[in-house]
C-alpha cells in the first residue's frame, strides 16, 4: 500500500516538474491549439454559400417536431460570438443545390452545398414485423404490393412521380397516422408535417423542398388548392419558392403529398377520372381484429434500418406505365370511386340512374339513345328547372359521351314504361341529335357500386 502511494506521488511530481519546465512559448502554442480545435468544431455549425453566411439549425415546428433549416447571419454576428478567427474554418461553397439520393448521397456536388439531407439510418438486414403489419393494415391484401412499391420508389427513386396518397376514415385509431409517421421517420429532415393552413398559404418555402409532404387532418375542398396539388404532383421542372420577406427563387420540385383525413369522401376536391389520386379507406384495428400496440412507434423506429435493407434488395412488383408510375387501375379503390361519384353533378348522377333503370325495363336492348330534350322530359320530376346546358355538360364533360349527328333512333322512355304495364308503349321514334349509351356502360356503373 505504501509502495503504491509513493509511486502515485512520484508520478504527480514528474508531471509538475514537466509543466514547470515548459516554456511560455510552448504553453502559448498548446493554448492556441486548443482554441483552434474549439473554433474548428464550432465552425461545423456554419457554412458560407457564395457571399452569405448561414448557421445550420433545427427549427421547432408547431407540433414540436424539429426540421432542418438555414439561418442567415451577418459575418460580424459570427465574429462577435466566436472571434474573427472562426471565419477561416467555415467551409465555403459556390451556391446551394438540391440533389436527392438515399443510396448514393453527396453533401457537396461539384462545389455546391446540397440542401437535401443525408439519412442517418444505415440499412442492415433484420426483421421489420411492426412496419409490415401497419403497411398490411393500411393497404390490405389487394393493394399491399402497391403500398410496398410506393415506399420502395420513394426511397430508391426519389425523383419518380407518384400518385397523391390520401388515407382516410371517420373513425380514430385506424393506423393512418402511424403510417404517415413511418414515412416521417424514414425520411427524417426530408419529410415534413404541415397543416391545411400551411398548404393554403402563399408562402411555400417550409414544404416545397421536401420529399414527403404530410398533411394531417386534411379538409381542403377548395378547387384552387386541388389545382395547385395537381400541378405540383406532375411537375418535372422548377417551381417558385415563396418565402416571407425574401426574394423569390426557383427549385426543382420532386415532393410527394401524403394526406391523412377524418373527412371521408370529401377531404379534397377530386375530379372524376383524375389518375393523380390514390385514396384508401383505412379500417379500425377492431374491424380487422388487430390488437392495438401502444409501443408500435418505438418498434417502427428500431426497424427502419431493416426495412430499408429490404427495399434496396426487393424487386418492384409493378413496372412503370404512366407519368404517375403506376397504371391507374392499380390503385382504383372503392374509396376513390366515392370521390369520382361525388365529383359528378346531380344531373350527371340522375342521367346514369336513368340509363341503368331503362336497361332494366328493356332487358333485350343492347343500347339506348336519348336526345337532350328526352333527358329533360325524363328527369323533370326529379330535378326542377334542368336546362339544356346542364344536361349537355353532364353528358359531354362529366360522362364523356359524344353527340351523334341528327338521325332516326328509338327512344325508350323510363317514365312511360313505368306508367304502362305494356312496356312497348314506352318506345317512341325520334329524329334529332342524340347520344348513344351501350349496355356495357350501365353494367360498369352498377359494378363499381356508384351511389346516386
Amino acid at each position: 500500500m505504501e509502495f503504491s502511494e509513493n509511486k502515485q506521488a512520484n508520478k504527480q511530481k514528474k508531471t509538475l516538474d514537466y509543466t514547470q519546465n515548459i516554456s511560455l512559448d510552448e504553453q502559448a502554442k498548446i493554448e492556441d491549439a486548443k482554441k483552434k480545435e474549439q473554433l474548428i468544431q464550432r465552425a461545423k455549425s456554419f457554412i458560407r454559400v457564395a457571399d452569405s453566411y448561414y448557421k445550420i439549425v433545427h427549427r421547432p415546428g408547431k407540433k414540436g417536431d424539429l426540421f432542418k433549416d438555414y439561418l442567415k447571419l451577418n459575418k460580424s454576428t459570427i465574429t462577435d460570438d466566436y472571434t474573427h478567427g472562426i471565419i477561416k474554418y467555415i467551409p465555403k461553397y459556390d451556391d446551394f443545390c438540391m440533389v436527392a439520393s438515399h443510396t448514393n448521397y453527396q453533401q457537396v456536388v461539384n462545389g455546391f452545398y446540397n440542401e437535401y439531407s443525408e439519412l442517418t439510418h444505415k440499412p442492415v438486414e433484420g426483421k421489420f414485423d411492426a412496419i409490415m403489419s401497419i403497411i398490411q393494415h393500411v393497404f390490405g391484401d389487394a393493394y399491399i404490393n402497391f403500398g410496398l412499391d410506393y415506399l420502395q420508389i420513394l426511397y430508391t427513386k426519389p425523383y419518380e412521380r407518384l400518385p397523391i396518397l390520401l388515407l382516410e376514415s371517420t373513425e380514430k385509431n385506424t393506423g393512418k397516422s402511424t403510417f404517415a409517421n413511418l414515412i416521417f421517420k424514414m425520411f427524417q429532415d426530408n419529410a415534413i408535417k404541415i397543416g391545411n393552413n400551411d398548404l393554403q398559404s402563399d408562402f411555400n418555402s417550409v414544404w416545397v423542398k421536401r420529399l414527403a409532404i404530410i398533411v394531417d387532418e386534411t379538409s381542403l375542398e377548395k378547387k384552387g388548392i386541388t389545382q395547385m396539388l395537381k400541378r405540383f404532383s406532375t411537375e418535372t421542372g422548377k417551381v417558385t419558392v415563396n418565402e416571407k420577406n425574401k426574394a423569390q427563387t426557383e427549385v426543382d420540385f420532386f415532393g410527394k403529398f401524403i394526406f391523412v383525413s377524418n373527412e371521408e369522401g370529401k377531404a379534397l376536391s377530386i375530379e372524376r377520372g383524375d389518375p393523380r389520386w390514390a385514396v384508401f379507406k383505412v379500417p379500425t384495428f377492431a374491424e380487422k381484429g388487430v390488437k392495438d400496440n401502444p409501443l408500435i412507434e418505438e418498434a417502427i423506429q428500431q426497424e427502419i434500418p431493416h426495412f430499408l435493407h429490404f427495399l434496396i434488395h426487393r424487386k418492384l412488383f409493378y413496372k412503370k406505365e404512366s407519368r404517375m408510375y403506376f397504371a391507374p387501375e392499380v390503385y382504383q379503390t372503392a374509396q376513390l370511386q366515392l370521390y369520382y361519384n361525388n365529383a359528378i353533378s346531380k344531373a350527371g348522377q340522375l342521367i346514369k340512374r336513368l340509363v341503368i333503370d331503362t336497361f332494366d325495363l328493356f332487358p333485350n336492348e343492347t343500347k339506348l339513345c336519348f336526345g337532350i330534350s328526352d333527358i329533360q322530359e325524363e328527369l323533370k320530376g326529379e330535378l326542377k328547372n334542368l336546362t339544356r346546358e346542364q344536361v349537355k355538360y353532364a353528358l359531354e364533360t362529366e360522362l364523356k359521351f359524344k353527340a351523334q349527328e341528327r338521325g332516326r333512333y328509338s327512344y325508350h322512355s323510363r317514365r312511360l314504361a313505368e306508367i304502362n304495364t305494356n312496356h312497348l308503349l314506352g318506345i317512341k321514334q325520334e329524329n334529332k341529335v342524340h347520344y348513344v349509351f351501350p349496355r356495357f356502360d350501365a353494367e360498369t356503373w352498377k359494378s363499381t357500386n356508384d351511389e346516386f
